[in-house]
């Protein structure tokens, strides 16, 4: 509480940050589907005005993880397997984008970072170091989303990523390497549709993985700490 008192001070940011910790509340399972989540008891906790709690619960709403039942108040919501496959189809569309912007802005030092990154990911997948691989994935997509130099697709990226936190589509750590080279090969080129087709085809096949384990039964949604 004391660390978000002290940054509103300094940066008036405290509405994101109380947003960023409720958000980790709800999807670490501290704060349970069903439960309110009432705007005094949280401006206590945080220490902040009440108006900072009610922006953060509608940013939250936005994003599907909290949900206002009238003259009730806001509710923590359920996360529906439907919810987070049709994320997938909404990320896969919008980073087919992405990589398709890439092609026009990204430079000769961005590839061969992301070229590093994305071996590096290999490696730690190849360890088993899972939650690792996970936070560096997400970095690399994420220095794609910057490289597009578009700020709407970097708004709209904030729903899927918050969902994607909750998710390990395991997939073979080769294969996901593969892609990614396929991917930066198609950039470098500057060959815009593919570079398009084949970031599709890459979140597709995340999408399917997680699919199959929804199907069989071996899914279970697990917080991955970073962005």
């Amino acid at each position: 509480m004391a660390a978000i008192q002290e940054d509103n001070r300094k940066s008036g940011n405290a509405r994101h940050l109380v947003r960023d910790a409720v958000q980790t509340m709800i999807l670490e399972g501290q704060k349970k589907p069903g439960t309110k989540l009432t705007q005094p008891s949280l401006a206590k906790q945080f220490g902040v005005a009440q108006g900072v709690v009610r922006e953060a619960l509608l940013e939250l709403q936005s994003l599907g993880l909290v949900e206002s039942i009238d003259n009730r108040g806001m509710f923590v919501t359920g996360m529906s397997m439907e919810k987070l496959l049709e994320s997938w189809d909404v990320r896969e569309m919008h980073e087919g984008l992405i990589a398709r912007l890439c092609c026009d802005h990204i430079t000769r030092a961005q590839i061969q970072e992301l070229r590093a990154m994305a071996e590096k990911i290999f490696l730690l997948g190849d360890e088993g170091n899972l939650d690792e691989m996970g936070k560096l994935d997400r970095k690399w997509h994420h220095a794609l989303l910057e490289v597009s130099g578009n700020s709407m697709l970097k708004r709209l990226a904030d729903n899927y990523r918050v969902l994607g936190k909750v998710v390990r589509a395991n997939r073979d750590p080769r294969a996901v390497w593969s892609e990614h080279m396929s991917i930066l090969d198609a950039v470098e080129q500057g060959d815009s549709e593919q570079a398009e087709f084949r970031m599709r085809q890459h979140i597709r096949a995340g999408r399917l993985a997680i699919e199959k384990q929804i199907i069989e039964g071996s899914f279970v949604p697990q917080w991955v700490q970073g962005d």
